[in-house]
């Protein structure tokens, strides 16, 4: 009866992954291939290597079964597929630690309905700046220049209110809904300057800006123009927040949809007697 060798096996496709991850031409050829057939010279063109070093990329690979020619065109084999997409998985599961190593464990992304990789392709605002509240200031700058703001809250943090407040009063407030999480109305209801704040700018709205549901939020959502969002979240020492700013599609449209199921079974919040505060 024979006996598998799995270490032998696993050493072996240590070393493979090892030599592919080793060439970021390697990685950029197969990357190229992911999107389709290319020729010879459009291969060479992208990746802007040496004719005779793309001609050993193309034979390395290809003697791997991870490419097939046809003619003088290249494409990734079903096995080179799966390769790809084992190793930009990776490769995005890196990145994004590397990207925010002190709050990639902090992240809620069993509540984000995306792929939180593609997060790596955000920035954190303000990393560096020795102002706690720096980076809750760039979102408060940012929806006092917007057009369109809908926010989901689940800590309180008063620079975006005061910030719209103020754009309201120059006439250039955006459209904007805000959903208020739970126990998060709390801290509204009872700072009084905050509080009439909100009824003023509902006021002189006409119209329902805040509201409110009972789930707890584990960060902070803005999406800004319908192209930016900032997801806030509060600092486990020190106080203030890091926010990640993104505008990855996949991003964007879990903010946008994840604002509109909550919005629709959300309270108007002035509409609380908790919020009328008399």
């Amino acid at each position: 009866m024979k006996t598998k060798n799995t270490d032998g096996t696993r050493t072996d496709a240590v070393e493979t992954v090892a030599f592919l991850a080793r060439s970021e031409h390697r990685v950029h050829v197969l990357e190229l291939l992911a999107d389709g057939t290319r020729t010879r010279e459009t291969l060479l063109t992208a990746t802007g290597v040496a004719r005779v070093t793309l001609s050993r990329i193309l034979g390395d690979l290809e003697e791997r079964g991870w490419i097939e020619k046809d003619g003088n065109e290249y494409a990734l084999t079903e096995y080179g597929g799966l390769v790809y997409d084992d190793l930009a998985r990776l490769l995005g599961t890196v990145s994004l630690g590397e990207s925010y190593p002190d709050i990639v464990g902090h992240l809620p992304t069993e509540w984000f309905g995306f792929d939180a990789r593609h997060l790596a392709e955000g920035s954190l605002v303000a990393d560096e700046h020795a102002d706690p509240l720096a980076a809750a200031r760039t979102v408060a700058n940012a929806v006092r220049g917007a057009d369109t703001v809908r926010a989901l809250v689940g800590s309180f943090v008063s620079l975006p209110l005061y910030a719209y407040a103020e754009a309201m009063r120059t006439g250039d407030e955006p459209d904007a809904e805000i959903v208020f999480g739970g126990g998060t109305e709390s801290v509204v209801r009872d700072d009084d300057g905050i509080a009439d704040c909100v009824r003023a700018i509902e006021a002189n709205a006409g119209t329902h800006v805040y509201y409110s549901v009972e789930e707890p939020f584990p960060c902070n959502v803005d999406l800004v123009d319908d192209e930016t969002v900032y997801l806030s979240l509060p600092r486990e020492r020190g106080g203030g927040f890091d926010v990640i700013e993104c505008d990855h599609p996949a991003v964007r449209e879990w903010a946008r949809e994840r604002f509109e199921r909550t919005r629709t079974r959300a309270a108007p919040y002035a509409a609380q007697p908790t919020a009328v505060g008399d």
